[in-house]
């Protein structure tokens, strides 16, 4: 699989700096150490995050109530807007695609907690 790197002003290119995290059908979640950076790869469109604006992303979108948006028969909750602080890309996503979108920032996270775990766990051992 390609991977995406990301620069300043510019469309984002294959580097094999990029470590992937976490895959789904739907996307990638890349980590870039050099950056800093967690690059979001889904629905087609690839967008380049803080850690912490990626977890303001995953709690802003665990916060949309799926079952609702499910059960409203109204036109208006077919899609659901979705942006945070530090995000210059705006979601605009249907039911299913927030489900998968869930999945994926979902996994991602827990790649990301369990390797922070396993590096702490290391560090125990040596020191």
């Amino acid at each position: 699989m390609n991977q995406p790197q990301v620069k300043l002003g510019e469309k984002t290119q294959i580097s094999a700096a990029m470590h992937e995290v976490f895959t789904t059908e739907a996307g990638v979640v890349y980590q870039c150490n050099k950056r800093n950076r967690l690059i979001i790869d889904f629905a087609g469109s690839v967008t380049e995050l803080r850690v912490e604006t990626f977890l303001r992303l995953k709690k802003a979108v665990d916060s949309i109530d799926l079952s609702n948006m499910a059960v409203n028969t109204q036109r208006c909750s077919d899609y659901e807007l979705v942006t945070v602080c530090g995000c210059d890309k705006l979601y605009v996503l249907t039911l299913p695609e927030i489900y998968t979108f869930k999945e994926l920032l979902g996994g991602a996270k827990f790649a990301l907690e369990l390797n922070s775990m396993l590096h702490e766990c290391l560090k125990a051992q040596v020191a």
